[in-house]
């Protein structure tokens, strides 16, 4: 069904809808050649004050190499900082096929593009580069806000910035929390599913939001 008023402003997450990421410790650790042994080794203390220090990574409050520093305590030496740091950087897998395409159709129509995601310092310098950027018209994300989803308060910035209101976008998000947040301040929100194609499902959404792509 499509909706009764076009959105004026296409929004969409980076990791998981835009961009294949490792979505745990364990895994982005494995893609750098950490052994098994030492994957088994990491405790639960260890894995939530790796991910609280995260929390404070992505909202700017540290940079990545404060980020590796705390990560190389917390492992008591058992990982080194050069390792941390490549697996960080693994979280970033490759963007998904047609999605770079499809910002750039919905662009085409003279529908509004952006991007909220949750990210850090050391992300943001490599997601800049993907080829969909250069079809994302607004680029926003939690570290240059100071903020993190679901957090409302992250999303009115967001209206602040691009002077677009809730009722006007359409965010894509692979997560369910964040697409409740978003409705919550008047938003449209498509949770997309990152298992599958990604680009299909943003040209869908888009569509059924009224823009003629």
């Amino acid at each position: 069904m499509v909706a009764r008023h076009p959105v004026r402003l296409v929004c969409v997450d980076l990791g998981g809808v835009v961009i294949r990421i490792r979505r745990t410790l364990e895994e982005s650790l494995h893609a750098v050649g950490v052994p098994g042994y030492l994957l088994e080794s990491i405790s639960d203390d260890e894995r939530r004050s790796v991910h609280a220090h995260a929390a404070l990574h992505q909202r700017g409050e540290h940079d990545y190499k404060a980020f590796v520093e705390h990560a190389y305590s917390v492992f008591g030496g058992r990982l080194d900082r050069e390792t941390l740091l490549a697996a960080h950087d693994a979280i970033l897998a490759d963007e998904y096929p047609g999605v770079a395409h499809a910002l750039g159709a919905i662009r085409a129509t003279g529908a509004m593009t952006a991007c909220l995601s949750n990210t850090n310092d050391r992300h943001w310098e490599a997601l800049v580069r993907l080829p969909a950027f250069a079809a994302i018209e607004h680029q926003h994300a939690s570290h240059l806000l100071g903020l993190e989803k679901p957090g409302e308060a992250i999303y009115r910035a967001f209206e602040r910035k691009v002077g677009v209101v809730g009722s006007d976008i359409l965010f894509l998000d692979d997560l369910g929390d964040n697409c409740v947040a978003a409705r919550a301040c008047g938003w449209h929100a498509v949770r997309i599913d990152h298992e599958r194609d990604t680009a299909s499902q943003i040209i869908a959404a888009a569509r059924a939001h009224g823009v003629a792509v």
